[in-house]
């Protein structure tokens, strides 16, 4: 299937979306410039407020030093009616960090259906006779981004449930080899236009079109005997046995550990050196960068373990090029080929979950797995090129967003590349607050006091009032979503601040100071 980004109307997308298109012209039409503005905000004018916003209050926040240094951008409208309430540079483009990630969800959640399930299966190619497989096992592998301990005890234990459920198949031998096709998805393991340092993180972690735990590996790092001895070092999930190479040594009381991460790409190893304080043990994360390799390391390993032997072991299919299997052997004797048949397969939570696992904590690896994953099904690939296309098409050509209001780089919002207006974030949470996927969607944004979330030890006092998305890269915070005043108003807000050079938390203050402001 092509992609979206020069489609309009969409052709060749989904006729879900072509219908939800005809039965929606009015929420559908493209907001451009001035006219689109006054068409969106119905009958306000700019400069004014109204509904009771105490835009004096507002203004002086962002008014007030040091704040009125920063680049701000505030949009609030009514819910309902889309009625401006206050506004300030909502035209003007910002780096929106986190807030990407609500392009993302919308599209994803809009084109694919909130009960949308990823599907990884194990096929045989070939045919089986009892427990013999005269063949191959071939895994197409769908991006899944919930195998990890957010929706399983880890990603290992979600290869082990799709072991055993192989082996429940009564397989216990494979003639041929067993091959995980990745094709669809492009190799690239670094999001464009990070910075270099992001890469040895979990926040900086890549994925690919097969990839566990949220693309971390975990470390456990033990001090040695005595000073100067070789640390131990031992990690999770445990794909090609010689991945990680500790140069770690044993430092002196008081010294403390420090374990730098560098990842040779040359030797497709993860080398550790610094050093771990006598007497200490220590639990590490860093990002894998060869998220792939090691995933498939980690369920030949499960295989294994579950007692099927491999003969010709195990194979990653990068290309289309390359055919999955040999020529299909023939099948009794009137020949024939042994039809593919499916042994085994596991299934993600439905979308709904892994947008609120993406919302809530503000999960970066999740979304470019997403991103990646509507590129490979709406595009030609699975490359953050392909999917960023499908996003922008979705959103200017069904959602209304002003072509020139977007500029996307990739779906976490890690990227200082990416550009967004507040307008055209308000725009998109009010399509999804009249859709139908409305509540499911605001459900799964943070709110104040919710464990775990990023709005859990903020806006105290407004706990069920604001579901809402944060941000936040050096020197950019933001904060977008959905508020209820103290008269019961629904109301949707996007506050945008650039170049701050300040800290995160005196930032993050003022743009409370302003949602309550709003709420009032």
């Amino acid at each position: 299937m092509g992609s979206l980004a020069n489609i309009h109307p969409l052709g060749r997308v989904d006729a879900r979306l072509a219908r939800r298109r005809r039965a929606r012209p009015i929420a559908l039409v493209r907001l451009t410039g001035l006219a689109g503005m006054m068409a969106f905000s119905g009958c306000a004018t700019f400069g004014l407020s109204g509904g009771g916003v105490d835009r004096d209050a507002i203004d002086r926040v962002i008014d007030s030093p040091p704040i009125d240094q920063l680049h701000v951008g505030v949009f609030a409208v009514d819910a309902s009616s889309g009625r401006v309430l206050y506004r300030r540079n909502e035209h003007r483009k910002f780096v929106p960090a986190s807030n990407q990630k609500i392009l993302v969800t919308a599209a994803a959640l809009s084109l694919l259906g909130p009960d949308h399930r990823f599907r990884t299966e194990i096929v045989a190619h070939g045919p089986v006779r009892g427990s013999y497989l005269d063949g191959d096992l071939v895994l197409t592998a769908s991006g899944d981004p919930s195998m990890s301990a957010r929706y399983w005890t880890s990603g290992t234990a979600a290869l082990e449930a799709l072991a055993d459920s192989l082996r429940g198949s009564g397989l216990t031998y494979v003639a041929g080899s067993a091959v995980v096709d990745v094709s669809a998805w492009d190799s690239t393991t670094v999001g464009p236009t990070w910075e270099v340092e992001d890469l040895r993180y979990g926040y900086g972690a890549t994925g690919g079109a097969f990839a566990i735990d949220e693309g971390e590996v975990r470390i456990v790092v033990a001090a040695g005997p005595e000073v100067d001895a070789p640390a131990a070092v031992a990690w999770s999930p445990l794909g090609e046995p010689d991945f990680v190479e500790s140069r770690l040594r044993t430092a002196p009381p008081d010294s403390g550990t420090r374990v730098v991460p560098q990842y040779l790409p040359e030797t497709r190893r993860l080398v550790l050196e610094g050093r771990v304080e006598l007497g200490t043990t220590d639990t590490l994360s860093f990002a894998v960068r060869d998220p792939v390799r090691q995933a498939v390391g980690a369920l030949a390993a499960a295989v294994d373990r579950a007692g099927i032997e491999v003969e010709g072991g195990w194979t990653i299919r990068w290309t289309p090029e390359n055919p999955a299997a040999p020529p299909c052997p023939e099948v009794g004797l009137g020949g024939g080929c042994a039809p593919p048949r499916t042994l085994a397969a596991i299934e993600s939570p439905p979308l709904s979950e892994l947008v609120a696992g993406i919302l809530e904590p503000s999960q970066n690896w999740m979304t470019e797995q997403l991103v990646r994953s509507l590129g490979a099904r709406f595009g030609t690939e699975g490359s953050w090129r392909e999917g960023v296309g499908v996003v922008r098409a979705y959103l200017v050509n069904e959602v209304g967003v002003d072509s020139l209001d977007i500029a996307s780089r990739d779906g976490s919002g890690l990227s200082a590349y990416n550009l967004v207006t507040p307008r055209a974030i308000v725009g998109i949470l009010r399509e999804m607050h009249l859709g139908p996927h409305g509540a499911r969607y605001r459900s799964a944004m943070a709110e104040p006091g919710e464990e775990n979330s990023t709005l859990e030890r903020r806006l105290e006092g407004l706990e069920g009032r604001v579901f809402a998305k944060t941000g936040s890269i050096s020197n950019v915070n933001s904060l977008s979503g959905y508020l209820v005043r103290d008269n019961g108003q629904e109301v949707i807000f996007s506050i945008l601040t650039n170049a701050s050079g300040l800290p995160a938390s005196q930032v993050r203050q003022a743009i409370d100071e302003i949602v309550r402001g709003l709420a009032r």
